[in-house]
């Protein structure tokens, strides 16, 4: 694999290299830091075709990529976000019939993944967020990423819990048999809301809507906002919901609040939000587990994270 990626970052980019070192990627990529003969060095971030999940992730690739960089290049975010780098032929992405890779500038920083945000941070972070969501007067079509208040993975998972549970590997049984009345009931609720929520007239915003402290970079100076996969035109709430019950959530509210000051959480939205993110969790680490083809060290990882999801799965 080191060598294909090696002849498409010389092939598709002219960045020519043979020091490429792999990264902790999230559960659905793979991450490499690559360094070229100048001593630059970039991100790569790579896609397999033969997951289940990649089909779904990049489904927008095409949308997104082009509005990330836009974020970076001509608004108030330039230098808050991941910078990407172009192809040669002036495209956000390199595909062959393996993999679908992304190349972006290398942060010198770290993720906070475990760790706690500073006091600092957590400014910059609501600063990042209030400015994303006061953007107006996009250059490209709102509507293309509009928030619908329709997840289909939901009608997906319904099945498995309800028709196909025998289907299932015998691990992802034992692991979902009993909470399986509560992620029923977290299904019906999630039906109700995404009723209610497609007849209101909220407002929207353009949001991240994947914050979390593994898509945080920090150094000591800067915050850097990573993985916009899921940029959406949303309710604020799809950004507030993941900081909701965080320690630093009043902090980071105070903040945002001064820069926003007409904001007040739409609990409903918040909730529809919450729900959402859970069973996605749980319907992405079930759909790896039965459908891809993990070594065992992966199986076990995936296996984990689910247990998690459901473990802590609440009504």
């Amino acid at each position: 694999m080191i060598e294909t990626l090696i002849k498409i970052l010389q092939e598709k980019y002219l960045v020519k290299t043979n020091i490429i070192s792999k990264q902790q990627g999230g559960w659905a990529s793979l991450a490499y830091k690559i360094e070229d003969k100048n001593g630059h060095f970039y991100f790569l971030k790579v896609y397999e075709k033969s997951r289940k999940s990649t089909s779904y992730l990049t489904k927008h690739i095409d949308i997104y990529l082009p509005i990330a960089d836009w974020l970076d290049d001509q608004t108030s975010l330039k230098g808050k976000i991941i910078r990407l780098i172009k192809t040669q032929s002036e495209n956000f992405k390199c595909e062959d019939e393996n993999y679908v890779c992304i190349l972006f500038d290398y942060i010198d920083g770290e993720t906070v993944g475990e760790q706690n945000l500073t006091e600092e941070q957590v400014i910059q972070l609501a600063e990042t967020v209030a400015q994303l969501h006061n953007l107006e007067d996009f250059p490209f079509d709102i509507k293309q990423i509009s928030e619908t208040f329709h997840l289909p993975f939901i009608s997906t998972l319904s099945e498995w819990i309800e028709k196909n549970f025998d289907h299932l590997k015998v691990d992802i049984k034992e692991l979902l048999k009993p909470n399986i009345s509560t992620i029923k009931s977290q299904i019906n609720e999630w039906n109700n809301l995404s009723k209610v929520l497609k007849e209101q007239h909220l407002k929207f915003c353009l949001c991240h809507t994947d914050i979390h402290h593994w898509n945080i970079i920090t150094n000591k100076q800067h915050l850097y906002l990573l993985d916009w996969e899921g940029i959406k035109f949303a309710p604020p709430e799809a950004d507030i919901f993941s900081i909701y019950q965080q320690p630093y959530f009043n902090s980071f509210m105070k903040k945002y609040c001064e820069l926003n000051p007409d904001y007040q959480i739409n609990d409903t939205v918040l909730r529809y939000y919450q729900i959402s993110r859970k069973l996605q969790d749980i319907f992405e680490f079930i759909e790896q587990l039965q459908f891809d083809e993990l070594n065992q060290e992966e199986y076990k990882i995936n296996l984990n994270y689910l247990k998690k999801e459901v473990d802590t799965i609440t009504g």
